[in-house]
């Protein structure tokens, strides 16, 4: 009995834990590729300051259940969210980028104060940290496309293995715990919230049917994990 557990658990805890570490090491092989050193310290200084900001933001959304208007910008958030509007290491001004009622980032531009560049004058953004030069355009699609080839192998193996079959079930529990912990209250304004709390209930919803091992389960539960990462895509691209 209890190889059997360490079976089912022990797969759903690698698909719990496999998508979020394959963001962290594109994010972090990016990073490695396309940002310089910093010895000043001012972009660690600068990216805390973006993500208060956008913490900021995301309390401002989750009370009026949409994001700050971009005509008023990050004022908007003084003095109920802020005492005021702080600037960046290098002097220069937070930069509100609003794409969207339900999606916005902050960003400093760096030490020259202008978008893009590269080192110390490359952007910085609160929700993707130091972007530095921009990476190639095929980083996004092959990023996409290993995100659906992961689903898609422990799909079509779910049935010879167990451990797929819950490793599946771990990948739609991580897409269902981060639609659902990210959806702000659906309103009529915006079809997004609505569609993230439906992908998040779908993934829900594969992953108790792969735990009882429910017909048609892993591949309701492929459906239901390719949505949420395209829509994913679409809120961050938006």
């Amino acid at each position: 009995m209890l190889p059997r557990r360490i079976e089912t658990w022990g797969g759903f805890a690698l698909g719990l834990v496999i998508v979020p570490l394959f963001l962290l090491g594109v994010a972090s092989a990016v990073t490695a590729l396309f940002e310089g050193p910093d010895p000043s310290g001012k972009t660690g200084i600068a990216v805390a300051g973006a993500r208060d900001l956008a913490a900021a933001v995301d309390r401002y959304r989750g009370r009026y259940q949409h994001v700050p208007d971009p005509k008023q910008g990050l004022s908007a958030l003084v003095p109920e969210f802020l005492e005021r509007v702080p600037v960046d290491p290098w002097g220069h001004p937070y930069v509100y980028d609003s794409t969207g009622p339900q999606w916005a980032d902050v960003l400093s531009y760096g030490s020259d104060g202008h978008p893009g560049g590269s080192g110390l004058g490359a952007d910085i953004s609160a929700r993707f940290g130091r972007l530095g030069s921009r990476p190639p355009g095929y980083i996004r699609p092959f990023a996409s496309v290993l995100l659906t080839v992961l689903p898609l192998a422990a799909a079509l193996s779910a049935r010879r293995r167990r451990w797929c079959a819950t490793g599946l079930a771990g990948m739609c529990a991580f897409w269902a715990l981060l639609l659902l912990a990210t959806t702000v209250s659906p309103t009529t304004r915006s079809f997004l919230p609505w569609l993230s709390f439906a992908a998040g209930l779908g993934c829900l919803v594969g992953t108790i049917a792969l735990l009882r091992r429910l017909p048609q389960a892993p591949l309701v539960s492929l459906i239901a994990i390719i949505v949420s990462s395209l829509l994913l895509q679409y809120v961050v691209t938006k």
